[in-house]
């Protein structure tokens, strides 16, 4: 090989050797408000940075087989992205959950929520949980169509057996057997769920609805505030997907 030839080589490796890779803190992104962008699976969620104290924002993303399920804060994501990015990249289903605080007991990440709503949660990815639930959504919904509705639109059925209750509310007006509706668990604590699964996406919403230990009952009057509050925290975070907990 000529000198030239040999000059030109080590000028192209140079130059190749000089361009940056993208690092893990590139794949997470800011948006223009500030809020970190992280990839789910191909679901794109904003989240607001958080101080070491506040531990609102959490992640827990698939392992292998029977080796259980890794658990992590956004903090450490940020401050840590080569270990963790590649955990998110690799995982069959990833959990990103947030939660009120000691210091913002009032608040979702920044967004004031209703009374007791303390947790709202989104799923990417293939979810056990989802199917046999549907089955059994599906069932108190059947139960339900010819079950009377209180004042507030919902319906009852309470399990003795384990203290807990299902409220089941159509969403639709005439034919009930037609309409979509929303499925409520409540548990003898008195916390509440709704939850959700359409295509890989799983999404719910969490509150405390009485003291029922205490004697106290439900506070169904106030369902339907504190899953629009869940919602609207939900739709904050997810930027490509509708936020939707109806059911049909």
């Amino acid at each position: 090989m000529s000198t030239i030839w040999k000059s030109a080589v080590i000028t192209v490796l140079v130059a190749m050797s000089s361009i940056p890779t993208a690092p893990c803190e590139e794949a997470i992104r800011r948006a223009a408000d500030g809020r970190y962008l992280v990839d789910l699976n191909g679901l794109t969620v904003a989240l607001p940075g958080e101080s070491p104290q506040d531990n609102q924002i959490g992640f827990g993303v698939s392992k292998a087989p029977g080796t259980g399920v890794s658990l992590f804060y956004l903090r450490d994501l940020v401050r840590d992205p080569g270990r963790y990015v590649p955990m998110l990249r690799s995982s069959d289903w990833i959990d990103v959950s947030a939660g009120t605080s000691v210091n913002h007991p009032h608040e979702i990440i920044g967004i004031p929520v209703a009374a007791g709503v303390n947790k709202v949660g989104i799923r990417s990815g293939g979810d056990n949980y989802c199917e046999p639930m549907k089955a059994d959504w599906a069932r108190y919904r059947q139960v339900a169509l010819d079950m009377p509705i209180d004042q507030y639109g919902w319906t009852r059925q309470d399990n003795e057996r384990n203290s807990s209750s299902l409220f089941i509310k159509f969403l639709d007006s005439g034919d009930r057997a037609k309409s979509r509706y929303y499925p409520l668990s409540c548990g003898f604590s008195g916390a509440c769920s709704i939850f959700a699964c359409h295509d890989n996406l799983s999404l719910w919403v969490s509150f405390f609805s009485s003291n029922k230990p205490k004697g106290d009952d439900y506070g169904v009057k106030d369902f339907d505030r504190q899953i629009a509050s869940g919602i609207k925290v939900l739709e904050n975070m997810v930027l490509n997907r509708s936020v939707d907990f109806s059911h049909h």
